[in-house]
This record gives C-alpha cells, sequence and structure tokens, in this order.
C-alpha cells in the first residue's frame, strides 16, 4: 500500500507539471487571441502514462495475491472434513473466485463485495455470504463476468446446502443431489430434492431462512408453499395407512 501511494503521488506531481507549465511571455497586443503552446513535454506525458500503468500493475497484482489466499483458505476450512463432495465443491469455489477476482481486476467496490462475501463463508456467516455474491451477478458487469459471477454463486449455494443440511436425518442423497444440481447450474433439477428438504418438520426455522436466502431468487415463485403442501399429501398419506 506504501508503495501504491508513493506511486500515486508520481502520477499526481506529473500531472500538475502538465497543467501548471510556465506561461508564454506575451510579445504583442495580439498575443492573448494565439492558442497558448502546451506547457508539457512528450517525456512528461509518457512518464505519467507509465506512473499509471506501475500503479494499476501494483493493485492488480496485490489484488491476484489476496484472491489466491483466499482460494486456499476456502481449501483449507474443508481439508479435515470427511464429506468428499464437500472437498470437491470447495476447490472449485476457490478456482472460480480467483477467477472473478482477476476479471474484476481494479474495480475496488466489486473486489470489495466479493472478497466480503467470501469472508463470510469462511466465518460460516452463510445468509450474509450468499447475500452478497447474489447481489454481485445482478450487478453492471460485462457478460463473461456475469457468467463467472453467477458460476462463483452456483458453487457458493452448493456448498452451503451440503455442509448445513447433509446431516438432517435421511435426507443425505437429497441433500447430496440438491447440491450437485445447485453446482452444475441446474436450478430444474435442483427443484424437486429442495422442496423435499424444505418441507421437513426438523428443521428450524433458520435452516428454512436459509434455504430461502439461498433459493428464493433463482427458484420459480410459490416454491415454498408448493413443498408445504407436497409435505401435507404425504403426511396424510402417511395417516391412512395406519
Amino acid at each position: 500500500m506504501k508503495r501504491n501511494a508513493l506511486l500515486s503521488l508520481s502520477v499526481l506531481s506529473l500531472t500538475l507539471a502538465i497543467g501548471c507549465g510556465d506561461k508564454p511571455a506575451e510579445s504583442s497586443s495580439t498575443s492573448s487571441t494565439q492558442p497558448a503552446k502546451p506547457a508539457a513535454t512528450e517525456e512528461i506525458k509518457q512518464a505519467v502514462s507509465k506512473a499509471t500503468e506501475e500503479v494499476v500493475a501494483e493493485v492488480q497484482k496485490q489484488a491476484k495475491a489476496a484472491y489466491a489466499d483466499l482460494s486456499q483458505q476456502l481449501l483449507a476450512s474443508t481439508k479435515g472434513a470427511s464429506d468428499e463432495l464437500l472437498k470437491n465443491i470447495s476447490t472449485d469455489l476457490g478456482a472460480r473466485v480467483q477467477k472473478l477476482s482477476e476479471s474484476l481486476k481494479t474495480n475496488e467496490g466489486l473486489t470489495q463485495q466479493l472478497g466480503a462475501a467470501v469472508n463470510a463463508l469462511l466465518g460460516n456467516q452463510d445468509g450474509e455470504a450468499v447475500g452478497g455474491l447474489s447481489s454481485l451477478t445482478a450487478a453492471k458487469l460485462t457478460p463473461e463476468q456475469t457468467t463467472l459471477a453467477k458460476e462463483v454463486y452456483n458453487a457458493a449455494a452448493a456448498l452451503v446446502t451440503q455442509r448445513n443440511f447433509s446431516s438432517v436425518e435421511g435426507m443425505n442423497t437429497d441433500v447430496s443431489q440438491l447440491a450437485t444440481a445447485v453446482w452444475k447450474g441446474n436450478y430444474t433439477e435442483a427443484l424437486p430434492p429442495l422442496q423435499k428438504l424444505y418441507s421437513q418438520s426438523t428443521l428450524t426455522p433458520q435452516q428454512k431462512d436459509l434455504l430461502g436466502a439461498t433459493f428464493d431468487r433463482f427458484m420459480p415463485a410459490g416454491w415454498k408453499e408448493s413443498a408445504g403442501k407436497l409435505q401435507q399429501g404425504l403426511d396424510a398419506l402417511k395417516g391412512f395407512g395406519k
């Protein structure tokens, strides 16, 4: 950061030199009507350009290193887990995060938003994380960046799903199917296991809120109500069989 400040100061000094060059002497009363000659030399312009490029390059270098570190932290966060699907999702998410961060480059606002979301994931603040990443997919991005942002979101949603719900009794297979479908970005395939999971009576309100935060934006309206009706039907069938 200190190097960035010094480089920025260099750019500012050279820019001031361009705008505040020596004023040419007026040789006659008509000289005021003549356009002033540029005070800056070609060498100064080139120096400004070079200094600016150095600042940008340094910022990009630091951003790349920071997100490479976040990617490694994501991988390390599941290193001791026995869940192979969780490990694979985490590894893939780290690679996707790094790729998106390199694409965003010096867009400070969006890179900070991405970093905050990843740090939330690392801190098990999953609702906050999916909220931040969801907002990122809706930001003003290039088509390539939009695709990358969605891929990051899909992997993060899969990670959140597998990490929080694979231990729900009797739902391990369904949760794995849900996480895998979301990871691939196939929300149509994800809907049936999601509704089945959401309808489980053992889920806490917090768990249901997390499912809503993760999937509401990408699922058809009314998916929760449909899940509830499905469970009512299943309960009725159980009662009929008694």
